[in-house]
C-alpha cells in the first residue's frame, strides 16, 4: 500500500569531537506584559532570545545562553 522501499538504517553518532556551545529552553507566556516581563527576566539570567511566536493568547519564547566557550 505505501510501497516496498525499506527506510535507511540510521548512521551511528559519533560524539567524539563534538561539544554542545548552547544550552535552550522553550517557555510560555499568556499575555503580551508576561511575555515582554519573562523575556526581559531571563534576559538578565544570561539568557537570549532565538524566535518568539504567539497563539492566541500564549506567547511562546524559545531561548539559549552560552555554556563555553565554543572550540575554535
Amino acid at each position: 500500500m505505501f510501497g516496498s522501499k525499506t527506510p535507511p538504517e540510521a548512521e551511528p553518532f559519533d560524539d567524539e569531537g563534538y561539544s554542545q556551545v548552547y544550552e535552550y529552553q522553550a517557555v510560555a507566556y499568556f499575555g503580551l506584559n508576561a511575555f515582554n516581563s519573562g523575556v526581559g527576566d531571563m534576559a538578565n539570567k544570561g539568557w537570549e532570545l532565538v524566535n518568539g511566536c504567539m497563539v492566541g493568547t500564549a506567547h511562546y519564547a524559545y531561548l539559549r545562553r552560552k555554556l563555553r566557550a565554543p572550540d575554535d
